[in-house]
């Protein structure tokens, strides 16, 4: 059976939620990474911050994961707006 338009809109909200609270994650540790690299103090927050080169390892990891979340929430965004679109089409029909 074929989902209704307004099931579709809220399993794709469902999905942009996960994956903001995914892109809220990634953002904090991108700044905790930033801070430890712009103090020096990160041992103070975790031991595993003491070094640089985890430091950066980390940093990169939380870059990556930021980018292929801001890509599925835009690819899920253009995916709302059509099924938006196709509803009101299909109300003045």
């Amino acid at each position: 059976m074929r989902r209704s338009k307004r099931e579709s809109v809220a399993e794709i909200k469902r999905h942009l939620f996960k994956y903001n609270l995914i892109s809220i994650a990634a953002t904090l540790v991108i700044a905790v990474c930033i801070y430890a690299l712009a103090t020096g103090e990160g041992a103070s927050i975790h031991s595993v911050l003491a070094d640089q080169s985890n430091v950066f390892d980390i940093l990169i990891v939380a870059g990556v994961v930021e980018l292929l979340v801001i890509a599925r929430i835009s690819r899920l965004n253009k995916l709302k707006q059509g099924v938006h679109t196709r509803r009101r089409a299909m109300s003045r029909a």
